[in-house]
């Protein structure tokens, strides 16, 4: 009996040679062997085309532009993020209850929970953004 340890695909399971398949243990998946290849493909013909263009073009780089924009729309996204909340933020600070929040600010308890939620996530990371405009 031959075995392929984590070997499976979906599931990350041990494969064992079932006649001529290969079949998991745990998930009961089957890999079917492929047929091996005795001869090339045969390439498709060229025409062969006179060398007008000797040069070759340079590669395209990125600019370090691109690069950036990644980090600064997330940066501008936190910003926008922590103002339009800010009013929950400064009443989560002071220690009032949700349902007291909700009330005030005419907004779902819900909401106010995932505000919560992701306040707690940027901080635990150590973000702490204020607004400056």
């Amino acid at each position: 009996m031959l075995l392929r340890f984590r070997s499976c695909r979906k599931c990350l399971g041990d494969l064992m040679l079932d006649g001529d398949d290969w079949r998991c243990w745990q998930c009961g998946r089957y890999y079917y062997p492929t047929p091996p290849i005795t001869e090339p493909l045969p390439m498709p013909e060229q025409h062969e085309q006179p060398n007008v263009k000797a040069a070759i073009t340079p590669k395209r780089r990125r600019s370090t532009r691109s690069v950036n924009s990644f980090i600064s729309s997330t940066s501008r996204s936190e910003f926008r993020w922590w103002h339009k909340n800010q009013d929950v933020i400064t009443f989560l600070d002071e220690g009032r209850t949700v349902k007291d929040i909700a009330r005030l600010i005419n907004r779902g308890q819900r909401q106010i929970r995932i505000i919560r939620e992701r306040l707690n996530d940027l901080r635990d990371c150590g973000v702490e953004l204020q607004p400056t405009r």
